[in-house]
């Protein structure tokens, strides 16, 4: 509390503490010194709006800026603020910075500040002497702060005078000893009543001049309603504090964990660096030992070549000598029976002395590439020591939209730290999960899903300790009709098909088929879709179906094993699939009919229908797999896409009919 209790500037105990509007205390002394004082020119530019504000004596921090007593004195708002009619000096407070004017008599016309020295005093703190106006008027020496005022003597006594020169017996027993305190500024009186308008203590005379409009209280119930509410405000502080209070606690037994996994994480690095150590100087030792081994077969192969080198110079030289010996005698017939194999044997020795030698040892050009052991140690970090938490979903931000689906999650709690996230679904159906994507991000769109599929997805958190714990799992329920349009691809080849902007309708220009496949393909449920024909001439074959994404582009859908399809003119139709025609049916089109497309996978089968009436029985089944809705046009035929429509009763009756 001791913060509380000392001036912002001195930083002593308060002495005579002044209350500013604003709400914060100073010394009357600090307060002094920290007035400016106005020119004339900067208060000539005076507000009427003030003006009237000042007569009207209404105040509030929340409209005006304005806080007074009856008679504003002072005037607090941001420095922009003009100053009132009158002002003559400014204060701006220390602690929140906002500019206080003061009429003429400055500083020293502050309200004292009660509260404040009553505590100050309560608590040891030095005050100084009273004011003049709240001094006992009957102290010798130090004066002391009046306790009451005889309203018949209209004297002052501190407590300790009150009793040795007013006692209340004898003929003093009849005066009137009024409790001091706060009085009104104006009046002299004190205040009975408080002011709501104003939020200012206000006497009877005040009531009556300036607040009688008002909304007013008692003065005990407006006090007792304060109290409770600064008590109220007191015990959430309450509850704050005490949480700070846990708070430092928690910080500080962090602080000793954290010492203790420090000194743990020291002797963790102590213990690696000396195991790379121990490895480094096994490594050396075997490095030296097969310097060692080199030397020894250099040193080994030096003596087997130069024994062989002396014993082929010892039979050279033996020769040579003999054959020297040999040219000393004097037998002229002895000496031609060798004379012809001595010199054969002298030559081939000599041709062959040196070109049997091997060359001789030359010492190991090695070194020792250090490299990428320094790398090594230099590239030496921390790693995580504990797996992250689990991920939680974001489920707000979670959607799926047609075939594809949004998933996002928030990072797990602290403390353990996050290298990326792996996200998994599964098939839809109900099967195993597999991994979609693998990296740091927290959001993640995947499109290509089945339509009219429930999918389940997770995601767990990884970092160098290992992978946490999966989220909770969260299910996507992708679009139950599938929504499509035509492939613009279809339109790119030349003489191809011409696609309308919104990619629905679709057109060719030339009397040779040509295939064009919608954008998206069906893998799963039941779709029906319909194809309303803009344009027909008698001579067009239109065929309508499905097929896989590798299907012949320049023939009739159909003609070849990857189209299904239905070929329809002005007065029958046939199914066509691997260039076989068959289930011919009566009934055929006109301009304005619609042809639809009844695709069902989870029965596998395939129906047609011509303005909602079944043509014909089921067409095709056993259908598994991605298939495209599909149509070939021809010059003379027009078409327009319909998705997305739920099929005809009568047909799905037929069909569990059939079935």
């Amino acid at each position: 509390m001791e913060e509380e209790i000392r001036c912002f500037v001195c930083k002593e105990f308060y002495r005579e503490p002044v209350l500013l509007p604003c709400g914060h205390a100073l010394c009357r002394v600090c307060a002094v010194n920290l007035q400016t004082h106005i020119h004339e020119a900067d208060n000539s530019a005076v507000s009427n709006d003030y003006q009237e504000a000042d007569k009207a004596s209404v105040s509030s921090e929340t409209d005006s800026g304005v806080v007074c007593g009856s008679r504003p004195n002072s005037y607090a708002g941001t420095p922009a603020a003009p100053a009132y009619s009158g002002a003559a000096f400014t204060i701006t407070c220390p602690s929140c910075s906002k500019l206080v004017y003061l009429d003429d008599n400055g500083a020293e016309g502050l309200p004292p500040f009660r509260v404040m020295r009553t505590i100050v005093e309560r608590f040891g703190g030095i005050t100084g002497a009273p004011p003049a106006e709240e001094a006992c008027q009957m102290c010798e020496g130090e004066r002391r702060a009046a306790v009451v005022r005889c309203e018949q003597c209209s004297v002052r006594y501190c407590a300790g005078c009150r009793d040795a020169w007013h006692p209340t017996r004898g003929p003093l027993a009849q005066h009137e000893l009024r409790a001091l305190g706060t009085t009104c500024s104006d009046h002299g009186s004190p205040p009975v009543l408080y002011c709501n308008t104003c939020l200012v203590p206000i006497c009877q005379r005040c009531l009556a001049e300036r607040h009688s409009t008002h909304e007013t209280q008692a003065l005990s119930t407006a006090a007792r309603a304060h109290k409770t509410e600064l008590s109220q405000s007191l015990q959430h502080l309450s509850e704050q504090a005490k949480a700070m209070t846990e708070y430092i606690q928690l910080v500080k037994g962090s602080g000793e964990k954290i010492n203790e996994s420090c000194e743990e994480l020291e002797k963790q690095i102590d213990h690696a660096c000396a195991e790379v150590t121990r490895a480094i100087d096994r490594r050396r030792d075997e490095l030296v030992r097969a310097a060692r081994n080199t030397r020894s077969q250099a040193i080994t192969n030096m003596r087997s070549l130069t024994s062989h080198a002396a014993q082929k110079l010892r039979e050279a030289t033996a020769l040579l000598h003999f054959s020297i010996e040999a040219l000393k005698e004097s037998d002229h017939a002895a000496f031609l029976q060798v004379g012809s194999i001595l010199s054969a044997r002298a030559q081939e020795t000599a041709s062959n002395l040196c070109s049997s030698l091997d060359s001789p040892p030359t010492p190991p050009a090695l070194t020792l590439d250090i490299e990428p052991v320094i790398r090594t140690v230099r590239s030496m970090n921390f790693v995580e020591c504990i797996p992250p938490g689990a991920p939680e979903m974001a489920v707000e931000a979670c959607a799926a939209r047609g075939c594809s689906c949004t998933l996002a999650w928030r990072a797990p709690a602290a403390p353990a730290a996050v290298r990326g996230y792996v996200l998994e679904l599964d098939d839809g159906l109900g099967g195993p999960f597999r991994e979609v994507y693998c990296g740091r991000e927290t959001v993640c769109t995947i499109d290509g899903l089945h339509y009219a599929s429930l999918y389940s997805a997770r995601v767990k958190a990884f970092n160098g300790a290992g992978e946490g714990p999966y989220s909770e799992v969260i299910g996507l329920q992708t679009s139950p009709v599938a929504w499509f349009s035509w492939d613009a691809r279809c339109a790119d080849a030349e003489g191809g098909v011409t696609l309308s902007a919104d990619g629905l309708s679709a057109a060719a220009g030339g009397w040779q088929p040509r295939v064009a496949l919608a954008d998206q393909p069906l893998a799963r449920g039941l779709h029906y879709w319909r194809l309303r024909i803009d344009r027909y001439d008698g001579d067009a074959d239109p065929a309508f179906g499905v097929a896989r994404a590798d299907v012949a582009r320049d023939k009739m859908l159909g003609s070849d094993a990857l189209g299904w399809a239905m070929y329809i003119d002005g007065s029958r139709s046939w199914f066509v699939h691997g260039g076989a025609h068959g289930g011919r049916a009566a009934g055929g089109v006109a301009r304005g009919a619609a042809v639809g497309v009844l695709l069902d996978l989870t029965r596998g089968t395939l129906r047609f229908t011509v303005d909602d009436r079944p043509q014909g029985d089921i067409a095709f089944t056993g259908l598994r797999g991605a298939f495209y809705p599909a149509v070939s046009l021809n010059r003379g035929v027009a078409v327009t896409l319909q998705p997305g429509l739920p099929p005809p009763p009568d047909l799905l009756m037929s069909q569990l009919t059939i079935e």
